[in-house]
């Protein structure tokens, strides 16, 4: 009798355990099940569009990569429903639009090259022009902005899903304000003309972002670009053939390593990607999921050869 008694208790205990474990696993990967889209805008990066640049401390996530020489072009990631002005919108490249994949994204450049992939709405100028304008008193070609609900309002007027299932760790994992750290101050050398530097404020647990020693800001409200996360991945980078423009291929499948910042700390990581289908995954030096602080992101995309400095 009390065997049977042992039994049935220790049965309901284990059923109650694997309900606790998949409500927990449940929840934990459905977190931003049925959220709404997020956007991945293409932002021109030369010295002249820099001027102009404006909505980047409203961004979750952004990327900066090279494109013809010397310059980098930025893709941000909006995940929010904020109304931002956004600009100067730009062209894309291939491995710009192969990141917007992971993030289901609607994906708003001006031309350029970029994928047919049914997980991304392709909301190219050049097609749907309505979203975006001209300023017309910024000359030449780096004038194009754009509203985040420009964008949300025209993808949904073309049919597309304003939600989507997105599960991507950049989002899940992430630690409650870790500070404490002593390195204060950091250098990416793209070239000899782009150099990007972090300078670490610990009062407020983030970075002021630097381009060529100057001070990065906001163009209308004269903000300063301030990071709570960088990571600066290495991939390999190299020349098209016979390119004309000197376009670049910036690869992004793969695996290679990752150095990443935050809270005035560093960590070594590698970055995975195994195929254009999945998504970039961070690790820690136990292989564990890399957890990244409260914040925004900064992703530097580098060729494997550059220096970067930090102290």
């Amino acid at each position: 009798m009390k065997k049977d008694t042992l039994i049935k208790s220790f049965s309901y205990r284990f059923i109650l355990l694997f309900f606790i474990l998949f409500v927990c696993f449940t929840i934990n990967n459905n977190i931003y099940a049925n959220t709404t889209r997020p956007l991945a805008i293409m932002i021109g990066n030369s010295p002249e569009e820099v001027i102009h640049q404006t909505g980047l401390n409203k961004a979750d996530i952004i990327y900066e990569a090279n494109v013809e020489y010397p310059f980098t072009r930025l893709m941000a990631i909006f995940n929010n429903s904020d109304e931002t002005i956004v600009g100067p919108v730009r062209s894309s490249r291939y491995y710009f639009s192969r990141l917007a994949v992971e993030w289901s994204a609607i994906f708003a450049h001006c031309g350029g090259q970029s994928l047919n992939n049914g997980k991304i709405v392709n909301l190219d100028q050049m097609r749907y022009p309505s979203p975006y304008w001209r300023d017309k008193n910024i000359g030449g070609w780096i004038n194009l902005f754009t509203k985040t609900q420009n964008i949300r309002e025209k993808s949904r007027k073309i049919g597309f899903q304003d939600k989507v299932n997105l599960d991507n760790n950049l989002l899940n994992l992430r630690t409650l304000n870790l500070s404490g750290g002593n390195i204060t101050k950091i250098s990416i050398k793209y070239n000899q003309k782009h150099t990007i530097s972090y300078e670490y404020k610990a009062s407020a647990s983030n970075y002021l972002r630097y381009i060529n020693s100057k001070p990065h800001q906001d163009s209308k409200t004269f903000e300063p670009i301030t990071v709570s996360n960088i990571i600066i991945q290495y991939v390999p980078v190299k020349k098209i053939p016979g390119d004309r423009e000197g376009r670049l291929e910036v690869e992004v499948i793969g695996e290679g390593i990752a150095k990443v910042f935050y809270g005035g700390n560093y960590f070594l990581s590698k970055w995975v990607k195994r195929s254009k289908d999945q998504l970039t995954v961070y690790y820690d030096r136990q292989g564990k999921l890399l957890n990244l602080n409260q914040g925004n992101i900064w992703i530097h995309l580098v060729p494997e050869e550059t220096k970067v400095w930090f102290k």
